[in-house]
């Protein structure tokens, strides 16, 4: 049995969408694959049991028999963190090795969802270097590709995990800094000795979100067209100005959300008139009959919120940060750019020892 860990740099740049994808390559290789999660941070309760939202999903997909709460047998419950910090949290390491034991039973290949940053999972013991030493794996590093910026958190997580980093992938790499992460980051990381297997490009239709689940996250109400919530919207805008330095504000992006005041009639107006998917409405204002008409008109729905404009905004960045991995279609695009930019081949080996079929 061979196994290997998925870790990132940081929350929200497709670690677990990775996973699937390997676990789906492997699977077509003719391996029998296990998912494993150590330490879970996005509480979720299936069927009487308290477990992970990503492992959930994954496991889903991966038809995975192992039940949840072994194969996330840590979960980070409001009550577990106040356990942790009271003093009140046994020695969990246990626990996580027994777990990994049964889930990886009769596997093949059984590929382990690390944390979101090399530190997570400390105050338990559960810290990416602590858990790679715990289950004997070597790590695949999983950085964002975003923005031209020095790599100090992949230094320092070859410094913490020295051989057992087999190697770091660029995700979502933006066009902007494609040259940059090819050219300079990639050979600057090889020259420290740190392999890079390849770069994902970004893709935005992975990130879009559907208004359906605005809507949800949001705990809104749909006042317009609601026959088109099904529609999938790619980022997000905030118009906060005169309606003409709207205008061209929101031509910058198509299949936008725009966030706004119920009482911003000039600037609703103003974004109608763009490839606006939908527009959210903060405060509980309900925009004017002129407004609302035009929206039903335009087949755009307006959402109405009880929220203000700040803790929309912190929603929707944390719903338009996650890939959304039951969405089967995302889960094949996933795997499509992962194998034509990566070197699969050399980064199973590398994580594996072995040469897998």
């Amino acid at each position: 049995m061979h196994a290997f860990i998925v870790a990132s740099t940081r929350p929200y740049i497709g670690k677990s969408g990775i996973v699937l994808a390997l676990l789906a390559i492997a699977r077509d290789r003719g391996l029998n694959t296990a998912y494993f999660k150590p330490y879970g941070t996005m509480p979720a309760t299936v069927g009487g049991v308290h477990t992970d939202l990503d492992a959930v999903y994954i496991s889903e997909h991966a038809s995975s028999e192992a039940p949840l709460d072994l194969v996330c047998p840590v979960v980070e419950t409001s009550t577990f963190l106040e356990d942790v910090v009271a003093g009140r949290r046994s020695d969990v390491r246990p626990r996580v090795r027994e777990a990994f034991d049964v889930v990886s039973a009769g596997a093949d290949l059984v590929v382990i969802e690390g944390p979101s940053d090399a530190f997570q999972g400390r105050s338990v013991d559960l810290s990416l270097s602590q858990v790679a030493e715990l289950l004997d794996s070597r790590v695949l590093l999983v950085v964002a590709g975003e923005r031209a910026a020095l790599p100090d958190a992949v230094l320092a997580a070859a410094d913490t995990l020295g051989e057992r980093l087999a190697g770091v992938i660029f995700n979502d790499v933006a066009p902007v800094v494609s040259g940059f992460v090819k050219a300079q980051a990639a050979p600057f990381l090889e020259g420290h000795g740190i392999t890079v297997f390849g770069a994902v490009p970004h893709d935005a239709t992975l990130s879009s979100v559907t208004i359906d689940e605005i809507v949800e996250a949001l705990e809104g109400t749909v006042l317009s067209a609601e026959e088109r919530t099904g529609m999938a919207a790619e980022s997000f805008m905030v118009g906060a100005m005169g309606q003409d330095k709207a205008m061209r504000f929101f031509r910058r992006r198509p299949r936008k959300v725009v966030i706004t005041g119920g009482d911003r009639s000039d600037v609703q107006l103003a974004a109608l008139e763009t490839d606006t998917r939908a527009l959210v409405l903060t405060g509980d204002l309900p925009p004017s009959g002129h407004v609302l008409s035009r929206a039903e008109e335009l087949g755009v729905p307006m959402v109405l919120v009880g929220l203000d404009t700040l803790a929309t905004v912190e929603r929707l960045e944390r719903l338009f940060g996650r890939v959304r991995l039951h969405d089967p279609v995302k889960a094949a695009r996933i795997r499509e750019m992962l194998e034509e930019s990566v070197d699969v081949h050399l980064m199973l080996k590398s994580l594996t020892g072995t040469d897998l079929p």
